[in-house]
């Protein structure tokens, strides 16, 4: 079963438009699954970060849980193996309750 990538609804198979808010699903979605039952442990590298507070509470797509602050981390290239062209860094944007990446950005800064 698929679920909406704008609100985290449960998507009937084919549909072509979630039935909670109306955004249209694309045909194919290209999904990397960080899921992992190895280890619930967040490493301590992931306990720093910046910490915004919205004006208004969210939910998170992926708990289904209110958040009233999201968490941004500094990304770093540690290692490329070619002549890279691609940026050095980056930042993520994390979920403060379950942690789960909400968007991730490589840029040059």
């Amino acid at each position: 079963m698929q679920t909406c990538h704008a609100c985290g609804k449960d998507l009937a198979d084919g549909a072509t438009q979630c039935h909670a808010c109306l955004v249209a699903v694309p045909e194919e979605q290209d999904i990397y699954d960080l899921s992992s039952e190895e280890s619930s442990t967040i490493p301590p590298e992931w306990d720093g970060g910046a910490v915004y507070t919205l004006e208004r509470a969210a939910r998170c797509p992926h708990c289904q849980e209110l958040i009233r602050s999201l968490r941004v981390m500094r990304l770093k290239r540690t290692q490329v193996s070619f002549t890279s062209p691609l940026p050095r860094a980056g930042r993520i944007i994390v979920c403060p309750q379950c942690l789960a990446i909400l968007s991730a950005d490589v840029s040059t800064f």
